[in-house]
């Protein structure tokens, strides 16, 4: 999208995308994230979260994902840049839940040839309930200086 597109507020919801073994898996084997909370069954079992939990920043990798599959994704035709990106997690996600996130455009600010728009995502699961807050900073370009 470029500059132009993006409109205060406006809202996008992606599909749902299940967290599964092998996404830990290659995600820990990639990252050297040996965590026994996200590999070790018996030792999550006799943790505070009952068993095995998906690292935080697996789901902020799947729910940015799921932002680049929209049908208009902010992350396409006119993207420059990825500046920053920050997250909150808030609850656990353990394999075999189905994570959705709902992006919002909540800044937008107008440089020469490019813009810099901030989008907030809420990440929630299969329950509804809201388990990370992802804030997104991008640099696109003004459809003019395409």
């Amino acid at each position: 999208m470029h500059f132009e597109d993006f409109k205060l507020k406006q809202a996008f919801s992606t599909r749902g995308r299940t967290v599964t073994e092998t996404d830990v898996v290659v995600f820990s084997t990639l990252t050297g994230a040996f965590n026994s909370l996200f590999l070790n069954e018996d030792y999550a079992r006799k943790s505070r979260f009952g068993s095995r939990i998906v690292p935080g920043y697996l789901t902020a990798s799947i729910a940015t994902g799921l932002i680049y599959q929209l049908p208009d994704s902010p992350f396409e035709n006119g993207f420059i840049a990825l500046l920053s990106s920050s997250f909150n997690a808030l609850k656990s996600v353990k394999i075999g839940d189905t994570i959705y996130c709902d992006v919002v455009v909540k800044s937008k600010q107008e440089k020469e040839r490019t813009g810099i728009i901030t989008l907030e995502s809420s990440v929630r699961n299969q329950s509804g309930e809201k388990v990370l807050e992802i804030t997104h900073t991008i640099l696109v370009e003004k459809r003019s200086a395409a």
